[in-house]
């Protein structure tokens, strides 16, 4: 019975651990987020397939990131095409 209970915690710690691990996807699209995020852009997500979801208060924030996420996305892997939202209220 014991060894049932440390097996089963053992599986639920595995479990948990692979729920924190990053995708290579990921990795790659948070290290592109890093040489591109402009001022008054944030980061809200990355999907486990790499897409890239951010929020942006101004059209040339919008584009200039999107812009340096293509040109990254041309050296390297490719990645799903990033999405781009507004905050809510459209400020």
């Amino acid at each position: 019975m014991k060894a049932a209970v440390v097996g089963s915690c053992g599986f639920a710690l595995f479990l948990g651990a692979c729920a924190i691990t990053n995708t290579p996807q990921q990795d790659l699209a948070y290290a592109r987020w890093a040489k591109c995020n402009a001022p008054f852009v944030q980061l809200e997500w990355v999907d486990l397939d790499g897409r890239i979801t951010f929020r942006f208060s101004s059209e040339g924030g919008r584009q200039e990131v999107l812009q340096c996420l293509a040109e990254a996305g041309r050296t390297g892997p490719p990645l799903p095409e990033p999405v781009g939202v507004r905050p809510p209220g459209g400020v």
